[in-house]
């Protein structure tokens, strides 16, 4: 009984009514995760998060770039104790560039934060 008066009251709505509760509720359903997602303190989390990640990566770019520049001027100024230095990186010149660049990510990280510690003050 309860199962056709059910489909009897959907039989007297017509497809604009249907149109317009269904439209209704997806409205409601987007509002919610709209909402969720432009709450002003998760858009500000989100952003640190962000920025973090692009002065990551543009660190280790960065940390590249100063590593062979560091490679280049040991090759000028002092080509002798480059050979012995590379000696202890199995014979390999990128070895040593790797190395450097390692070094060149981690001064520039940290001068990245300590930039941001004294901004904080």
């Amino acid at each position: 009984m309860v199962v056709q008066e059910l489909f009897k009251n959907i039989e007297r709505k017509s497809e604009a009514d249907l149109f317009r509760k269904a439209t209704r509720l997806t409205f409601e359903g987007q509002s919610k995760i709209y909402d969720k997602f432009s709450n002003p303190l998760i858009l500000y989390k989100k952003k640190k998060i962000a920025k973090e990640v692009i002065w990551f990566f543009a660190s280790i770019a960065i940390g590249f770039l100063m590593g062979y520049l560091f490679f280049e001027l040991f090759v000028i100024a002092l080509p002798l104790v480059k050979n012995d230095i590379i000696l202890h990186f199995l014979n390999s010149n990128l070895n040593f560039i790797y190395f450097l660049s390692f070094i060149s990510f981690i001064g520039v990280y940290i001068s990245r934060l300590v930039v941001w510690a004294l901004n904080l003050f």
